[in-house]
């Protein structure tokens, strides 16, 4: 037992609650930096998915920036950043949040909806030239607002007045689409029944 010599521990510099809180605020750090893990842990206000009013706001204030002369209160603007087949809606409120965090940051402003179009547009481009991630999904709903508007996809009948698209095809008589004396674009006939001698 003589070679065995008795080590005193010494007491660690950095106690359990500060390496917890240290670590924290690292993830934290990482979180606040990372667009996937702020989106992954909910890294955003609660606002955006409790209140439906605050989060329709901001998505329509969106769609009117990227369809400028789009109706702000057309019932289905933003029915496809919501739509539970395609898969923007797990990440909206996320992106609604997103949008009022850039405005704070540039304008000073909280309310992404109470800008104007040239402002929103600031925003928006911000989004689009920032991280992979983020510029994934402002694409994604650039690309999704636009087609579900012009397209017309939640009311077939409405189709897209910006575009002079008039939706599902409507019979208007035959001279809508024949030309009135058709028989003048056919060949002179060389037999009386058009059968040869």
């Amino acid at each position: 037992m003589s070679g065995f010599r008795q080590q005193s521990v010494s007491p660690s510099p950095l106690s359990r609650r500060e390496a917890l809180r240290q670590l924290g605020a690292v993830v934290a750090g990482l979180a606040a930096a990372c667009t996937p893990l702020r989106v992954v842990l909910h890294d955003y206000p609660r606002d955006f998915e409790t209140d439906p009013a605050l989060l329709d706001r901001v998505l329509r204030a969106f769609a009117t920036t990227v369809i400028p002369g789009a109706d702000p209160d057309a019932p289905n603007l933003v029915r496809a950043l919501g739509d539970p087949a395609l898969p923007f809606a797990a990440y909206r409120a996320f992106f609604a949040s997103d949008l009022s965090r850039r405005t704070a940051d540039r304008f000073g402003e909280p309310a992404f909806e109470r800008l104007s179009l040239e402002r929103r547009t600031a925003v928006v481009t911000d989004g689009l030239n920032a991280d992979a991630t983020t510029k994934k999904l402002y694409t994604g709903a650039v690309f999704l607002t636009q087609a579900s508007y012009y397209a017309g996809i939640y009311d077939d009948a409405a189709g897209c007045s910006l575009i002079g698209f008039e939706g599902t095809y409507r019979f208007r008589g035959f001279d809508a689409f024949t030309y009135p004396d058709p028989e003048r674009f056919l060949a002179a006939a060389t037999t009386r029944d058009g059968n040869p001698d």
